[in-house]
């Protein structure tokens, strides 16, 4: 007699996150307009549903524990359906400022037993010595934090504040649109949305085409609703622009041109700071930080010998920042091979 073929965790996987594609994330909370939280989910299902699931590189955590954010409410989707394809029981710790997005992730993946845990992270260390690997985003100080509650032998992949920016020779109208797309995804929430543009083309040309972008993405994909801080920063860069180059602004929107040395590593939702640049040595001058991603279109040489100099550990086209592919590497780390126990792995 034949033993029963053994369950197809990937299909179980994928069916999982096709069903978390046709909720309705309007009503969660996310803080994006109906039209853009629905975006940014179809955008996150269509990169897993797309991808290569694989193999696990060796052995999964048993228990995996992911401490979500707030800020980019579909950052859980991929690694909740890689890890769960693979067997590993997923526990979704979820933001208390937006723990829906999360609850409804479990639901979603709940024939693969991913549970969602809402209760305040002061009360959750009880499952971060439980786990058998924890994987984190969050602010620099939370990561910390959990860090320091995670027991030294357990395996661990914490991730924190990051910034991202474009570089781009280019100022056509093609450039504007993907730039657009870039900075209004998810809000400008998030490490993948562009701090700033440095331009080596026409800065006033590009700015322009970036604004009418920017205009109609208004109706098409509305802002949703204001972050705090954003009208002190919109009235520091309009000021800023004003005494020291030129700004294009609408009522959700404003683009601004002002010199490199002005740049602010701090991304705002529809607050589009593009700064001339006359060669690549101009970045040089930038400050050490904490990377993300480069989304430039130089060519591949060119582009890496950038990434090289300021240590960008993801390099993609303009319109690829906020969508990133299914199976990589994550702010430079193999998340899945950091996670995953060798057989022959000892404390």
């Amino acid at each position: 007699m034949n033993p029963p073929p053994k369950p197809n965790r990937e299909a179980h996987a994928r069916a999982a996150v096709a069903r978390f594609g046709v909720m309705d994330p309007s009503e969660w909370g996310t803080g994006l307009s109906a039209q853009g939280a629905r975006e940014a989910q179809r955008v996150s299902v269509d990169l897993v549903l797309d991808g290569r699931f694989g193999e696990a590189p060796s052995t999964p955590p048993a228990k995996l524990l992911i401490w979500c954010a707030a800020n980019v409410f579909t950052a859980p989707l991929e690694w909740t359906a890689r890890f769960a394809a693979w067997g590993s029981q997923v526990t979704l710790k979820a933001p208390s400022a937006c723990p829906a997005p999360v609850e409804a992730l479990a639901q979603a993946f709940a024939p693969l037993g991913v549970v969602a845990v809402n209760r305040p992270h002061e009360a959750c260390w009880d499952l971060v010595s439980e786990a058998d690997a924890v994987l984190g985003f969050g602010g620099d100080e939370a990561m910390a934090e959990l860090a320091a509650h995670i027991p030294a032998e357990t395996p661990r992949s914490l991730h924190g504040h990051r910034v991202s920016l474009a570089v781009v020779t280019e100022d056509d109208a093609a450039t504007a649109k993907a730039l657009a797309m870039d900075l209004c995804l998810y809000d400008g929430q998030g490490c993948m949305s562009p701090a700033a543009i440095f331009c080596l083309g026409d800065p006033v040309r590009l700015a322009e085409r970036l604004g009418d972008e920017l205009f109609d993405m208004t109706t098409r994909l509305p802002r949703g609703a204001p972050s705090p801080g954003l009208g002190a920063e919109r009235r520091r860069r309009l000021g800023l622009a004003n005494a020291l180059g030129r700004a294009w602004e609408g009522d959700d929107w404003l683009v601004t041109v002002t010199p490199a040395r002005t740049f602010s590593p701090v991304s705002y939702a529809r607050l589009a700071a593009i700064h001339p640049i006359d060669s690549l040595d101009a970045l040089s001058a930038l400050p050490p930080l904490p990377w993300s991603s480069l989304g430039t279109d130089l060519y591949a040489d060119a582009a890496a010998k950038v990434a090289a100099t300021l240590g960008v550990p993801r390099v993609c086209r303009p319109g690829e920042l906020q969508r990133p592919r299914f199976g990589r590497l994550h702010d430079g780390v193999n998340v899945e091979a950091t996670l995953c126990r060798s057989p022959t792995w000892a404390p």
